[in-house]
């Protein structure tokens, strides 16, 4: 039997981070940005500083998953350091200024800092006690004379900086949410699955990222027409990503050509910059998983459509997004 999208609402309910405890990250998160304009307003040093901030991610795209033992509150903050366009070729130095920067707004925080086998600092995170919420620290470097563009290390590390636009990622995926009302519980779905069937990267691991899984539907709502009923398009997610004639995806108002060569099994473009592959980080052996997956869920949800009970039906998509799937409306 078909699920309506109410029904299937009840179950979106369930799994992303819910408004009445979204408050105490709020104050977490207020705390920060206070401390941070104060910080910006009064650091009166010539050269490198940073000169304004941005939240980015999954909280700002309102596609936020309820938080899990594995899968934590995480917020990607951008933070824009000025005076030395240099740093772009000198993450070290980047890095460590980061982190001195931090120290100075956190006294007694831990920053805990990734590094490589060369002590090179790969990531950087703060972790906030009591709720758990972890901050994702990205830096970026304005590039001269444009608008909203600037190099951004590679997250993890390793490559060179990319040329990206935070802003108008942002953008993208408001305009997104704006044409179709149904677009962030698709999203939301199709995350709880990768995370059910442990396809997400972890570390320096390769997995599918919660940024290529938007773009994809991005590209499908694009390229086939907006879809409104969420079960047809997370059937409609699946089906494209099981094919095995997974076409290059690009976005026509994004900067740049494709790049004439590239060694990953599927190339999907920054909304941004052509140029930057956002499935950089999948290999052959985790995309071989995330097909068979995929099309796994789509026999499994295309057979759900065909019972009659229920339960049989629910059951068929438990066994896409796990024992926790319900479509009844949480108290």
């Amino acid at each position: 039997m078909k699920l309506s999208n109410t029904q299937l609402q009840n179950f979106i309910g369930r799994i992303k981070l819910k408004e009445e405890n979204m408050q105490k990250y709020r104050d977490q998160i207020n705390n920060l940005k206070e401390s941070l304009e104060k910080k910006i307003k009064d650091d009166k040093r010539t050269g490198m500083k940073v000169t304004k901030y941005l939240l980015a991610g999954s909280w700002k795209k309102r596609t936020i998953l309820r938080p899990t033992g594995e899968n934590p509150i995480d917020i990607d903050l951008v933070l824009y350091v000025e005076g030395d366009e240099s740093l772009k070729d000198d993450l070290k130095k980047l890095h460590d200024f980061i982190v001195e920067y931090l120290k100075n707004i956190y006294p007694n925080k831990d920053i805990d800092r990734d590094v490589d086998a060369e002590g090179n600092t790969k990531s950087i995170k703060i972790t906030f006690s009591g709720t758990g919420l972890e901050l994702d620290i990205v830096p970026v470097v304005p590039i001269s004379n444009t608008s909203e563009y600037v190099y951004q290390p590679q997250r993890g590390g390793g490559g060179k900086p990319y040329v990206t636009s935070v802003t108008k990622q942002l953008d993208f995926a408001r305009e997104r949410k704006e044409k179709n009302t149904s677009f962030t519980s698709i999203v939301r779905a199709i995350k709880w699955w990768k995370n059910y069937k442990e396809l997400k990267p972890v570390g320096d691991e390769p997995g599918l990222s919660s940024f290529v899984i938007e773009l994809i539907v991005s590209h499908l709502e694009l390229s086939e027409g907006i879809e409104n009923d969420i079960e047809s398009g997370i059937i409609r997610f699946f089906r494209f990503v099981s094919d095995p004639n997974f076409p290059i995806i690009k976005f026509k108002d994004a900067i740049n050509n494709l790049p004439a060569t590239f060694d990953t099994p599927i190339y999907v473009a920054d909304p941004t910059n052509n140029d930057n592959n956002a499935a950089k980080k999948l290999d052959n052996t985790i995309w071989k998983e995330v097909i068979n997956e995929a099309n796994d869920a789509f026999d499994s949800l295309f057979i759900a459509k065909s019972k009659i009970d229920e339960g049989d039906t629910i059951e068929e998509w438990k066994h896409v997004f796990g024992p926790k799937f319900n479509i009844t409306k949480e108290d």
